[in-house]
């Protein structure tokens, strides 16, 4: 089957944030990106306000999250494998139209007296609507490499997530205002708006974003590809490296989300809902870095990068489990900045983890691949989300917040030591000088 990479018909273009945003197809991707992710979190939000004003238990928000969050866990291994065989443009414009069209089934169904005093469809469409993105979600990372040249994917990955992080922010409180000031329903329509908006940019594309073959396709046996891609994982050691780390960084970033309120009344003695003290500055911390690593991270080793992110990501939480007590002995009066300053620092160091790790991903797998190879990373990161919502919470009420906290430092050390073993053999190196080295 003769295959062409995409990337090696891109037209060469000035580095950092220069060379990616001057590519119309790129910015016209971003832009659904933008739209999406600001529609998705609206939704998200705006459902758990209406599930608890309905129901009036917080139990109705889990099972949300969790109807939101469990069919990522089966369905994305195979979306990726389902991405890799078909145009993944017309995915992302499907799946984007599709959810859109899902979101208006919410403040339609109201109209109807029956579902003003019932959640079940609430689970139901949150359910429809995280299936159809899982779909989406590989077509989405996968699409990267065809637009940007191998020099740009650092920089791209540090646009996309910086976008996730943003949204993340500037959703909450504009869903908040639109609920005051033009009613609760106005999240809903406005998140469709977004969809059929970020729809209708992924049609604009122009770049073709399906492999170019010669060979009819053959019947899908999504099995077997299922098992091809995780086969090419395990046996590539910067591919399988770049996994393990994106999913340890995960876990241990929703680790210490859960364990924060506890950590700042328990250790720093403030109260829980002054979590924002560090997640504020952490969010600045990552976008800094993502900014950093967009402009000059292509002339950085990506061992050096995710090693030394390891490293010090741990040795900061080590010194975050144990530094507090002894600033309330010696220095009191530091005590109240130090969540600012560990989560600026945080904030950095899983900024060096994520974008790095992400882009090798995009750099070392191959194109006909790399669609079930974004599923099983998907898979992955999703079920890890669960691990540290399950136990974090128990073990720092069993153990102790700062020995959770040390520990998850003391794993992430560990970690970056052993990584360090074999990077001689099989450096991550800029794409620049792997081509000089071969």
């Amino acid at each position: 089957m003769a295959l062409r990479d995409p990337r090696d018909i891109i037209v060469p273009r000035p580095g950092g944030f220069g060379g990616v945003l001057g590519n119309p197809d790129f910015r016209l991707m971003w832009s659904a990106q933008i739209a999406s992710q600001l529609a998705d979190k609206f939704l998200m939000f705006s459902l758990l306000i209406l599930s608890y004003t309905v129901s009036r238990t917080s139990t109705q928000g889990a099972t949300l999250f969790l109807a939101y969050t469990l069919p990522s866990v089966f369905l994305s291994p195979f979306a990726g494998v389902y991405a890799d065989r078909h145009n993944k443009k017309l995915l992302m414009f499907w799946t984007n139209a599709i959810r859109g069209g899902l979101i208006l089934l919410i403040p339609l169904s109201r109209y109807s007296p029956y579902f003003q005093g019932v959640t079940w469809h609430l689970l139901v469409i949150t359910f429809l609507f995280a299936a159809v993105g899982q779909v989406f979600a590989p077509a989405e990372a996968a699409s990267i490499p065809f637009i940007v040249n191998s020099e740009g994917l650092m920089t791209a990955t540090s646009v996309f997530t910086s976008t996730v992080m943003l949204t993340l922010l500037v959703a909450v409180p504009l869903s908040t205002l639109a609920v005051r000031f033009l009613g609760q329903e106005s999240p809903y329509w406005a998140a469709a708006l977004l969809f059929f908006i970020a729809a209708g940019l992924i049609l604009l594309i122009r770049t073709p974003l399906r492999l170019v073959t010669h060979v009819a396709p053959e019947s899908p046996d999504l099995l077997y590809e299922l098992r091809e891609g995780v086969a090419y994982i395990a046996s590539r050691p910067e591919v399988r490296t770049a996994v393990l780390q994106l999913s340890l960084t995960i876990t241990i970033i929703f680790s210490v989300f859960v364990v924060a309120p506890q950590y700042m009344s328990t250790v720093l003695q403030l109260q829980a809902r002054d979590v924002y003290l560090i997640l504020g500055p952490a969010v600045l911390g990552m976008l800094a870095m993502a900014f950093f690593l967009g402009q000059y991270g292509r002339h950085f080793r990506r061992t050096r990068l995710l090693i030394g992110g390891l490293l010090s990501a741990g040795v900061t939480l080590m010194l975050v489990a144990v530094v507090p007590s002894l600033l309330r002995q010696f220095a009191p009066n530091l005590l109240l900045s130090f969540p600012a300053i560990f989560g600026l620092v945080g904030g950095l160091e899983f900024g060096v983890l994520f974008i790095p790790a992400f882009t090798v991903l995009q750099e070392h797998t191959e194109a006909e691949l790399r669609g079930r190879i974004f599923g099983a990373v998907f898979t992955v990161v999703n079920a890890a989300v669960a691990v540290p919502i399950l136990l974090a919470g128990g073990l720092a009420d069993l153990f102790g917040v700062s020995r959770v906290i040390f520990g998850m430092g003391v794993l992430l050390v560990l970690a970056g030591l052993t990584s360090a073993l074999p990077s001689r053999r099989s450096p991550l190196i800029p794409p620049k000088e792997m081509k000089e080295n071969r």
